[in-house]
């Protein structure tokens, strides 16, 4: 008798782990289907990082020149304008770490690679480096296989919408139903469109935009300065381990964004510019931060980033350097 008991528990028990599965999949079987299709809206989308991606793949065994850095850099270098074959991987808020992560990466599919561009902002070596989940990990996982995570890597660490849900779901609003597209992408993923800028925006007009708020990082830090000081040294060591041509940038600056910045902090970024020049005769620098003379308002998107006109001055000053030291 407890026998039969124990058989009926089991078969029961078993009927209502498949019921459970059962329904289970009913309930969330939509929901996939539904993080698909906005997986796939969102890979639909035009994208700077899709073009960099596509160009970099038929083109890697010719690129001469790739430039890391952060927004800046990104608004700053337009392959166009470039005369050897180029590439730009910079992005907003990314920094040597992960410039690092990414160089080491594509080092070697790229075999012609003769020239690295590195950006050094009045404040990149006092803001704290991208941590392993960074959600732009995702994106250059996907579109370069470059591993940031720092560990292995999942099926769901390529999906690009729940990377950073929030940004996507505004971009897709934008984009889907508000038909707010504005980019107009080059090969390179350069925005050659006049976009949104403030200064624009306000006509370029002095008066109005000396009264504008600019927010440079004020918040010193000795020890996070400390921490990437040495990883920027590590890079050009690696750098110079392969033969490398090092270009470093400091890249225009509005005069209103100037005169707000703190001076320890651009202090103690320019006493490792001079132990650069020291250590690393070889390293090329590009400092334009002050240039008034070539870098008019005209050539700003805001106080801090150049516009497409302010990045083919800037792409063509870099192509020049590039041209000499052929």
């Amino acid at each position: 008798m407890q026998d039969l008991q124990n058989n009926l528990f089991t078969s029961n028990f078993k009927k209502m782990q498949k019921s459970i599965l059962k329904y289970s999949f009913l309930f969330f079987m939509p929901v996939v289907v539904v993080f698909i299709i906005v997986e796939l809206l969102v890979l639909h989308m035009p994208a700077n990082y899709k073009n960099n991606s596509e160009y970099y793949h038929k083109n890697k065994n010719n690129i001469e020149l790739m430039a890391f850095g952060s927004s800046q850099m990104a608004g700053a270098i337009n392959p166009d304008f470039i005369d050897v074959p180029s590439i730009c991987l910079a992005s907003s808020s990314q920094h040597h770490k992960l410039d690092f992560t990414i160089l080491k990466t594509l080092l070697p599919e790229t075999k012609n690679l003769k020239y690295v561009v590195l950006e050094l902002s009045t404040s990149h070596l006092e803001l704290p480096h991208n941590s392993k989940n960074f959600w732009k990990n995702s994106v250059y996982l996907k579109y370069f296989g470059v591993n940031a995570f720092e560990r292995k890597t999942y099926f769901k660490d390529k999906l690009i919408f729940i990377s950073n849900p929030d940004i996507y779901s505004e971009k897709l609003k934008d984009y889907y139903l508000l038909g707010k597209d504005e980019a107009t992408l080059n090969l390179y993923g350069f925005n050659t469109g006049e976009g949104h800028g403030v200064f624009r925006k306000y006509n370029f007009d002095e008066e109005v935009i000396s009264k504008l708020p600019t927010h440079p990082n004020q918040k010193e830090n000795p020890e996070i300065f400390k921490h990437n000081t040495a990883y920027l040294y590590s890079m050009l060591d690696y750098l110079k381990e392969h033969h490398i041509q090092t270009i470093i940038c400091s890249l225009p600056l509005y005069k209103t964004y100037r005169a707000n910045l703190n001076p320890n902090i651009v202090r103690r970024r320019d006493s490792v510019v001079e132990v650069i020049r020291k250590k690393y005769p070889e390293v090329i620098f590009i400092n334009v931060e002050k240039d008034t003379t070539t870098f008019k308002i005209t050539d700003f998107n805001n106080a801090n980033h150049l516009n497409f006109k302010g990045a083919e001055k800037f792409s063509k000053k870099l192509s020049e350097i590039v041209n000499q030291l052929d």
